[in-house]
C-alpha cells in the first residue's frame, strides 16, 4: 500500500486532504519482522501507528488464562491509539504476525499538532472517537466469546 493511496481504504479516509497531508509529514516508517513484539501492555505508549502492510495481533493478558489475541489489524487499520489518550500507557500489546510495515507518528507530536491546529485536532480525535468505539465492540464480543469456552476445548 503506498503512502500516497493509504488513505482509501482506512479509518484516516474521512480526513480533508490537508490533515492527510500533515499526518503523512509527521510520519515515520518502521518494519516489523514476523514475532516481533512491538510494545507490551503497561509500556508508555509512544506512538500511533497506521499499518501499511502485513497484520498486527493485538493480545490482552487474562487473569488465569494468559495472553489472547484481541484483534488483529492490517492494512489502513490503526493500533496504540493510547499515545493520544492519557495517561499514555499500552492498554495491550502488539506483535507482528508476519513481516509488516507501520507509520509511526510520535503522539506528543500529534498532540501538539492539535494545540496548534484545532481543526486538525477535531478531525484527529473525532476519527479517534469513531476507531475506539469500534474497537471496544469488536474486543467486547471476542472477549465475551472467548470467556463462554471452557479452558480446555476452546477452538485454537
Amino acid at each position: 500500500m503506498e503512502e500516497q493511496t493509504i488513505w482509501d481504504s482506512s479509518f484516516f479516509e474521512h480526513f480533508s486532504p490537508r490533515v492527510q497531508q500533515q499526518m503523512l509529514s509527521l510520519a515515520e516508517s518502521r518494519t516489523f519482522a514476523p514475532g516481533e513484539t512491538i510494545f507490551r501492555e503497561g509500556d508508555p505508549s509512544l506512538y500511533l501507528y497506521l499499518v501499511k502492510r502485513g497484520r498486527i495481533a493485538i493480545e490482552m493478558n487474562l487473569p488465569g488464562r494468559g495472553a489472547r489475541t484481541v484483534l488483529v489489524v492490517g492494512p489502513g487499520e490503526l493500533f496504540s491509539w493510547s499515545a493520544l489518550v492519557e495517561p499514555r500507557v499500552e492498554t495491550a500489546s502488539a506483535r507482528a504476525l508476519e513481516e509488516s510495515e507501520a507509520l509511526a507518528i510520535k503522539g506528543g507530536t500529534l498532540t501538539d499538532a492539535c494545540l496548534s491546529d484545532p481543526g486538525f485536532g477535531l478531525e484527529l480525535y473525532r476519527t479517534l472517537c469513531e476507531v475506539i468505539s469500534a474497537r471496544l465492540v469488536a474486543t467486547r464480543l471476542h472477549l465475551l466469546d472467548e470467556l463462554t469456552w471452557p479452558v480446555d476445548v476452546r477452538p485454537k
